[in-house]
């Protein structure tokens, strides 16, 4: 698990129990009514995680080849031992110990569709061997509760034996795998698959929002909230990926970088005059289409190219959702519904023609399917046009 996603997981779950400055006494009633809480804490969160993965498994297993450099070998499972929950406080431990968690990796979270979901392993086996190798117990860890940062709370056990998974997995080739279920020890083989490399989190916020920074999508728990359908959660996070893979940054626009988006919207408008020149497209294939500059110097925040860099977004995570088997009918209703004065539609610039560009999508993906045609975004057209009765390239 990453460390940042381990360490938000931990904070979730030690709400329960932090609801007094003074941690009650071991054996009082307030102490067990604390254990209760924060085990019910822990199924809760272990339940919404499982929720959050299996919405956006089929999104990052579909579109490893659309995620260049952006992408890994993954097994499908999370894990937690006692000692992480030792971390945060003592009542968390022994909520985890109630819920089964021990000092051996315990699967909190099996991605349903992925590898190991296939193979049989489920939330609440524990880990026993990996390749013939045993895995060893995650002794007692001494702690500083509180003084160390987040990343902190990944170190020798939990580190080791994430990087040992980590390079067991990445060439891709089969793993064998022993793990514990009851009193019996169960064996599979294993064979991971490539995905695209994100993770992706809810955060307690009152706002609709969403970001990436780096390979962590953070969505507000308010926005997880607002969406009426799984497909409209999806989109927002494949969404943010393709914001990623085009590597759009946010930044103000100096005097270079407008001398470099200038060049670069000279270089596409070129490439498309050479294919009207040549013959590969017609002026009336051209009709109300927008050309935007590609994303090799733009930048999120850099007027008037913010807008377009959005809906190279909703078109690259269109494909993304199409090529997962998932509807993307009425998600353009989804940015119809966002309040306009929302910290989502400010971020997101939710402007006219957008809606447009997003039936105009859905048409060409329609056109498509019906025929047959492998879902494949076009690498030069990266923003479709600005009414529903454009032709693809």
């Amino acid at each position: 698990m990453n460390p940042r996603i381990l360490w938000l997981l931990l904070c979730v779950i030690s709400f329960a129990g932090c609801a007094s400055i003074h941690t009650p006494e071991p054996g009082s009633p307030l102490y067990e009514q604390s254990v209760k809480e924060t085990q019910q804490a822990i199924l809760e969160t272990i339940e919404k995680q499982t929720l959050l993965r299996a919405l956006t498994y089929p999104i990052l297993s579909a579109n490893a080849d659309l995620c260049g450099a952006q992408r890994t070998y993954k097994l499908g499972f999370e894990w937690i031992t006692l000692n992480d929950l030792g971390k945060v406080g003592r009542i968390q431990r022994d909520a985890g110990a109630a819920v089964g968690i021990g000092t051996y990796p315990y699967l909190t979270v099996v991605t349903p569709g992925s590898p190991v979901h296939q193979a049989g392993i489920r939330q609440g086996d524990t880990l026993v061997s990996l390749n013939e190798s045993p895995i060893s117990e995650d002794k007692e860890r001494q702690f500083i509760p509180w003084l160390e940062s987040g990343n902190d709370v990944v170190r020798g056990y939990r580190r080791n034996l994430d990087r040992w998974l980590h390079w067991t997995v990445l060439g891709g080739t089969a793993v064998s795998i022993e793990y514990k279920r009851g009193d019996g020890v169960h064996s599979i083989e294993v064979q991971p698959m490539k995905r695209c490399d994100f993770n992706i989190v809810i955060v307690d916020h009152k706002e609709l929002s969403s970001r990436v920074v780096e390979n962590t999508i953070f969505l507000s728990s308010t926005l997880f909230d607002f969406a009426e359908s799984d497909a409209e959660i999806q989109f927002i996070i494949a969404h943010e990926m393709a914001h990623r893979i085009y590597r759009h940054r946010p930044g103000k626009l100096t005097p270079l970088r407008a001398l470099a988006l200038g060049v670069d919207a000279l270089v596409n408008y070129g490439l498309v005059a050479t294919q009207l020149v040549a013959g590969i497209v017609s002026g009336d294939e051209l009709e109300g289409q927008v050309w935007a500059p590609g994303a090799i110097f733009s930048h999120q925040n850099n007027p008037p190219y913010r807008h377009a860099l959005e809906k190279q977004a909703d078109y690259l995570a269109m494909y993304m959702l199409a090529r997962a088997n998932i509807d993307v009918s009425d998600i353009d209703i989804f940015w119809e519904r966002v309040p306009s004065d929302s910290y989502l539609s400010e971020i997101h610039v939710s402007k006219p023609g957008r809606i447009e560009n997003m039936l105009a999508i859905q048409e060409e993906l329609e056109r498509k399917i019906e025929s047959g045609s492998p879902l494949i975004p076009s690498n030069t057209r990266r923003v479709q046009a600005d009414s529903a009765g454009s032709q693809e390239n």
